[in-house]
């Protein structure tokens, strides 16, 4: 790595002229992060509801926009925030349909009894469901059946897309 490091005489500089230079300093020195936040007066999008997203004018940092990113309701783009909003509409369709189809109510304290959940394997490229009494899952099923089900119901293909996030 290449060392750029720089000696200034700081003495021939305003007090302004000082300032401007050292926040350009830590600007540059600034670590940016990997998560992305939108500036002051820059366009963001959110999600209004099931139909649409809308482009808001401008990042105010008011309690509007806080609150919506504290929510993660705050896109850099218009695909990333019909993105996550398909995402939640496929989480809520599988917590609804093993609300509905589960034949008994899970009791986690109960390691006898099965739960079964989803997961991708990259080996086969399917999504399979698999029993155990480890919980990590956003949704659990009473049965490989009725997991099976739920695949079949909202597709293998937008459960890998939006659940999964695996891309095409």
């Amino acid at each position: 790595m290449e060392n750029n490091n720089i000696t200034v005489n700081m003495e021939n500089l305003s007090q302004d002229e000082r300032e401007l230079l050292l926040g350009l300093i830590e600007k540059a020195n600034k670590k940016e992060s990997k998560i992305w936040k939108p500036e002051y007066g820059k366009i963001y999008y959110c999600i209004v509801n099931d139909k649409e997203t809308i482009i808001i004018s401008g990042w105010n940092n008011d309690t509007v926009d806080n609150n919506r990113y504290e929510l993660g309701n705050c896109f850099k783009t218009r695909e990333d925030a019909k993105f996550a909003l398909e995402k939640q509409k496929v989480i809520i369709e599988l917590k609804r349909f093993a609300l509905e189809n589960n034949e008994c109510e899970l009791d986690w304290n109960n390691l006898k009894q099965k739960k079964y959940s989803l997961s991708f394997d990259y080996f086969s490229k399917h999504i399979h469901s698999y029993s155990n009494n480890v919980k990590g899952s956003d949704v659990y099923f009473s049965s490989k059946e009725i997991a099976r089900k739920a695949i079949e119901t909202i597709g293998e293909d937008r459960l890998k897309k939006y659940y999964f996030e695996i891309g095409e």
